[in-house]
């Protein structure tokens, strides 16, 4: 669980301290008091990065050469001591007093995060689908990271080689070798994304029915942007219109997945409530996909807020047990039981 977190020189914060009940946390404080940045900086720590801005150190006190944060953890009765120190262009994480690389702290606390825009994943862009297929792997296989990085790197390789194609400064065999190494990782990427898939469709249509009370056949389906198993010809047959655009077509970053009620696409056919009722039911099944030793946190940042009454109360009985971290504008929209036994954290 997490004891403390501690944050210097982030946004709203000069230097603040915050200790934590290993239940049901609760940071109520209208806009702009920092309830949100407490929440991110947990999760700073589950996904190795803060979530709401482009380039980590937006969120350093204007006018700070570098903020800090800085978390306490108590894993089986031992104290794990973990800090971020944010830099202009950098960001250098340490456990105690040894550097440790960015990629190894996604999944140093293993957590499930809401918030407004994965609460509407249903309807959402694919891009937010698909970050959060990649970061659910990697916090249960830290190894996928380095398999995302590498993909990156080689996509942006070979689009600068189709850019250089198009302006006549490269010939077209040149990009054999990336075709080849896109390829390979593609592969990769597109196996584990399947792979967990079919692990939260075995159990994503009873957490929906727990949520909303009603049978249902919900279930992920995968869209890929090409054959995976023929994809060099994918590749090939893709490669005028890969010119046209000076960027590649297919491959896991053009991939999408849906949540399908037998015929019928939730996006297309479901309302807004049941939507996001099916994105809370996927997130559910992420924390058991991840559970394992410790029971992987949960952080509910303003999300009430979105729910009718009762799809909160729906939501407050399956959390179960482990540590929950809750903000709110409005005390009033979070569930009676989950505030009883909440430790309560208020912000001016």
């Amino acid at each position: 669980m997490i004891q403390k977190i501690t944050l210097q020189s982030i946004r709203c914060f000069q230097k603040a301290e915050f200790k934590f009940s290993p239940g049901v946390n609760l940071t109520i404080g209208p806009n702009g008091s920092g309830k949100t940045t407490v929440l991110e900086a947990v999760l700073l720590f589950v996904f190795g990065r803060l979530q709401s801005v482009s380039k980590d150190f937006l969120a350093v006190r204007s006018g700070e050469e570098v903020g800090r944060v800085e978390i306490q953890i108590d894993t089986e009765g031992e104290k794990i001591e973990a800090s971020a120190a944010i830099l202009p262009g950098e960001k250098v994480f340490k456990v105690f007093s040894n550097k440790t690389p960015t990629s190894k702290m996604i999944g140093f606390v293993k957590g499930v995060a809401f918030n407004p825009e994965t609460i509407d994943l249903v309807s959402g862009p694919p891009a937010v689908r698909r970050r959060e297929l990649d970061l659910a792997i990697a916090e249960k296989e830290p190894v996928f990271v380095k398999t995302l990085l590498q993909f990156k790197n080689i996509l942006k390789q070979r689009n600068n080689l189709l850019r250089r194609i198009i302006l006549g400064k490269a010939k077209k065999g040149e990009i054999d070798f990336w075709d080849s190494e896109l390829a390979r990782h593609s592969l990769e990427i597109f196996s584990k994304r399947k792979e967990f898939l079919a692990k939260i469709n075995r159990s994503l249509g009873s957490s929906y029915a727990g949520l909303t009370g009603r049978k249902t056949n919900l279930a992920l389906e995968y869209l890929g942007s090409a054959d995976y198993g023929k994809f060099m010809e994918c590749l090939a047959g893709s490669f005028d219109s890969d010119l046209r655009d000076g960027s590649t077509q297919v491959g896991p970053h053009r991939d999408d997945f849906l949540f399908r009620e037998g015929k019928f696409m939730m996006r297309e056919h479901s309302s807004r409530g049941e939507q996001r009722m099916a994105a809370v039911a996927f997130k559910l099944e992420v924390r058991e996909f991840l559970r394992g030793d410790e029971e992987p946190i949960l952080v509910f940042d303003d999300v009430f807020s979105e729910l009718d009454e009762g799809r909160r109360e729906a939501v407050s009985r399956v959390i179960g047990k482990g540590q929950v971290f809750i903000s709110a504008t409005d005390e009033r929209v979070v569930p009676e039981n989950l505030k009883k036994k909440a430790k309560v954290l208020r912000l001016e």
